[in-house]
């Protein structure tokens, strides 16, 4: 039996597969996003997967775990839309996409598993969950990504059309770190997470940015439910490299090489 054939009576589930705490149709509708049975059953798989290995590897955070759908897959796929958009920007072509610290996959496996005509490389410099990452990948046969153990300052430049990263650093040396990577007018998907409140929403849209090279195209900010103490916002912002003589590079990078790699 596959990890995601319905057991017949009697037959043991495997382990890691447990009763679904993942997305609900009206949660995906809630960012204009439609799945379908496959997709919804990976989502729930890889929850599991998570789940299961969280407390061993360090992946998320037990409080987090009891609502990972809305606060994790949910926060993931609002870069649906985003991606989307920019695959119109190349003409159809087929991008490349690199999850730059994936940590426990995050965004790279929801977005792989929404998107799997996009190559998705999971870039994570712990070895441990590296070794995680590329369980997910054999366990839920993800043919379109690549898991890399190493540094992002490491990597060729202009090496893809997407970076995404999740709590990885402040955005702005975000952009000077990783930007080399990015092809020209490729765009970098940086998630943010604000406040649970309007005023922490309109504070967020007036800050100021420093992306040298770069603009801004897009800024989202998805309102999600479901928190005791008011809402939280997940942020997206959608930044474009300009031109090749981006002034970010390997150099800025390796600051951030040195690392436990464990």
């Amino acid at each position: 039996m596959t990890a995601f054939e319905i057991p017949q009576r009697g037959e043991a589930r495997p382990d890691f597969v447990q009763p679904r705490q993942g997305l609900r149709e009206a949660e995906l509708a809630s960012v204009g996003l439609a799945l379908n049975a496959t997709q919804i059953r990976l989502l729930d798989a890889y929850a599991s997967l998570v789940r299961r290995w969280s407390k061993m590897v360090g992946l998320v955070s037990q409080r987090d775990l009891a609502q990972f759908g809305a606060r994790h897959l949910l926060d993931s796929l609002i870069a649906v839309k985003a991606v989307r958009e920019i695959q119109e920007i190349w003409g159809g072509q087929p991008l490349r996409l690199v999850d730059l610290g994936s940590g426990a996959g995050l965004p790279g496996v929801p977005l792989s598993v929404a998107l799997p005509e996009v190559s998705v490389a999971l870039v994570e410099r712990s070895v441990k969950k590296a070794r995680f990452l590329s369980r997910v990948q054999r366990e839920l046969d993800l043919a379109n990504v690549r898991v890399h153990c190493k540094d992002f300052a490491h990597m060729p430049p202009a090496c893809c059309h997407i970076i995404t990263a999740r709590a990885l650093m402040p955005l702005p040396d975000l952009w000077k770190c990783a930007g080399f990577l990015l092809k020209p007018q490729g765009c970098l998907l940086a998630f943010d997470r604000i406040g649970r409140s309007q005023r922490a929403l309109g504070e967020a849209d007036a800050a100021p940015e420093g992306f040298p090279g770069g603009s801004i195209l897009a800024r989202h900010w998805e309102r999600m439910a479901g928190v005791r103490d008011g809402f939280w916002a997940s942020g997206l912002l959608v930044v474009r490299r300009n031109d090749s003589n981006h002034s970010g590079g390997q150099s800025e990078g390796r600051r951030w090489q040195n690392h436990d790699q464990r």
